[in-house]
């Protein structure tokens, strides 16, 4: 961990994990959208009636800083003082309640603060109609007995109406989307910041102390179409291999998947015929070597590996064997390419 983060590997496993975190952000616009749905559905059991009024706001000459202080924020809270609701009940008489009268009110105020709207929301298009005749006297008599203003009056009465609930959200779509993007980056990012996979030769020569022989690509190149980065990867490999296999002989293939990394790895080097397949041998922990055996460790691209490979290895040193080597397997030719800013060349 004191060795410092790789930023271009870690750009490089951003960039391979593009089309996942799309899909994840598909996931999270859906998940984001559903729960959205839901909650409309929810509210669309109770749906109410709207009386929507809009009134103008004449302030006095010379009292214009009073601008400053009535918003929307100001006149929901004036709306349920006693000047304007006690009057509201005045005027509506005992056949209503009052916390009720005050639950339905709200209001709403564009950028000018002198046009103020009052929503009037309820079941019953007579009891919202009644409140909202009300409201207007009451907020009328409010301007005419207050020095602030000159008075206010209704300019906008819009007939009482369903209220429209929308289905979808466009809002909660996009957060959504940005939610399981950021859990997506996040977990990527910490997952590559704890170094427990291996990405590169280096990382084997730096986070276990063995020289790495090379590395293998995962499947074949389309069109059998190989780049400069392939070839001279395959190139370096072989050499190694064939120099191993001249300076110890048998070397033992060890890996912490109970031989499955290492025995792909033989077949592979035999079928692609880079070192006498006859030198190596996949090890297994039951069946003991003998002390000053040789191992070279297989080692799985992008896989957290760190602890159990440096497990296995452990194990093997206490035995009286040495790992001289280690080589990367499986690597993705799109990883390496962007990392050792390769193109694809052909031949």
């Amino acid at each position: 961990m004191q060795q410092g983060i790789d930023s271009r590997a870690m750009l490089a496993v951003f960039v391979t994990k593009l089309p996942r975190l799309l899909l994840m952000a598909v996931a999270g616009a859906v998940l984001g959208s559903g729960l959205y749905l839901m909650a409309a559905l929810s509210r669309a059991q109770d749906l109410c009636y709207v009386s929507e009024t809009e009134y103008y706001i004449q302030f006095a000459e010379g009292r214009y800083e009073a601008r400053d202080h009535y918003n929307a924020f100001t006149w929901n809270d004036v709306l349920g003082t006693e000047p304007i609701l006690g009057r509201v009940m005045e005027l509506l008489g005992s056949g209503f309640d009052k916390d009720r009268v005050k639950a339905m009110l709200s209001a709403k105020m564009p950028s000018d603060v002198r046009y103020l709207t009052i929503l009037v929301r309820g079941q019953d298009p007579a009891e919202i109609e009644a409140v909202k005749n009300a409201v207007g006297t009451a907020l009328e008599a409010f301007g005419t007995s207050r020095d602030t203003f000159d008075e206010i009056y209704k300019i906008k009465d819009l007939e009482i109406v369903r209220e429209e609930i929308s289905f979808f959200g466009w809002r909660a779509a996009f957060l959504g989307a940005v939610a399981a993007v950021g859990a997506g980056a996040f977990v990527t990012a910490f997952c590559f910041c704890l170094g427990s996979a291996f990405y590169t030769k280096t990382d084997m020569a730096v986070r276990l102390g063995i020289p790495a022989c090379g590395m293998t690509f995962r499947g074949e190149c389309r069109g059998n179409r190989k780049g400069s980065l392939e070839r001279r990867q395959e190139e370096m490999l072989s050499e190694n291999l064939k120099m191993l296999s001249e300076r110890y002989a048998p070397i033992w293939l060890l890996d912490a998947s109970g031989g499955r990394e290492a025995g792909a790895f033989l077949q592979d080097i035999r079928d692609r015929g880079l070192a006498a397949g006859d030198g190596f041998r996949v090890y297994s922990a039951e069946e003991r070597t003998e002390e000053d055996a040789v191992f070279v460790a297989v080692i799985p691209f992008g896989v957290p590996y760190r602890e159990k490979i440096a497990d296995e290895i452990n194990d093997a040193r206490l035995h009286g064997g040495r790992v001289v080597s280690a080589v990367l397997v499986q690597a993705d030719r799109r990883w390496m390419r962007i990392y050792y800013a390769c193109c694809t060349e052909r031949k």
